[in-house]
């Protein structure tokens, strides 16, 4: 096999690799945020969502280092083959793209910005007013469905393998330690981002409903966005 059909199955099997990432992501926040809002359910069910983020955990594990390895072997190849032919110019473009989506590189674009920050107890339970892990999923998960090609929080990028979760009276990002309040930027169309954020009955309604201070969201013409600086592994 030469250089550039080695290049082409590299580059598929990475683009399959990195699709099916960003689709089990989707469906381990499902349950983790499941895992968070349950409050009265079941053991069962609890047991049965916990067995079912592990398995997702372990299939992007998996997939994560299958990646790495194809990684390596692109870098052997990509500067031999790159534009010798438009299917490989398609292939990296693709590839380009998805690369973005797994946080693997740097962007920049237009995009908004919001802020979501704990709300005043007024002398009501202080547990309701707190920006939990699940509100920020939740608005997180809203933002990539609405079309975000790249989300951050507090500069932190979020990817497949981001781990949010609550200890104690902060949030922890990728094992970074944050407190409210927390700004969540996103790159993508700012009309579709800000139209499913702020549609009636949307995300921002029910985290307004719950006590919680959130900004109307600001259109940014070029928002700067870091890779992720992580491992790739989930963490647990």
């Amino acid at each position: 096999m030469n250089a550039q059909q080695r290049l082409t199955w590299s580059l598929t099997t990475v683009s399959v690799v990195l699709g099916f990432m960003i689709a089990v992501s989707y469906r381990q926040n499902h349950v983790a945020a499941a895992l968070g809002v349950l409050d009265t359910g079941s053991s069962a069910v609890n047991r049965q969502l916990t067995q079912r983020l592990s398995e997702l955990k372990a299939s992007n594990q998996e997939a994560d280092q299958t990646l790495a390895n194809l990684t390596a072997e692109i870098a052997q190849y990509e500067q031999k083959s790159a534009g010798s032919s438009q299917s490989l110019q398609d292939l990296q473009a693709q590839l380009s793209g998805e690369r973005i989506l797994a946080g693997s590189t740097p962007v920049h674009g237009p995009g908004v910005v919001l802020t979501l920050n704990d709300g005043d107890s007024g002398g009501t339970d202080i547990e309701q007013i707190l920006a939990h892990d699940w509100n920020i999923r939740n608005l997180v998960n809203e933002l990539f469905t609405a079309g975000a090609e790249a989300v951050a929080i507090n500069d932190y990028r979020v990817v497949a393998t981001s781990a949010i979760q609550c200890q104690g009276p902060v949030v922890s990002v990728n094992g970074h330690r944050l407190g409210a309040p927390f700004t969540v930027s996103a790159i993508g169309d700012p009309a579709t981002l800000t139209s499913a954020l702020e549609i009636q009955g949307g995300i921002l309604d029910a985290l307004r409903q719950q006590g919680l201070q959130v900004s109307t969201p600001q259109v940014e013409n070029d928002i700067d966005m870091p890779a992720y600086t992580n491992s790739l592994q989930p963490v647990n």
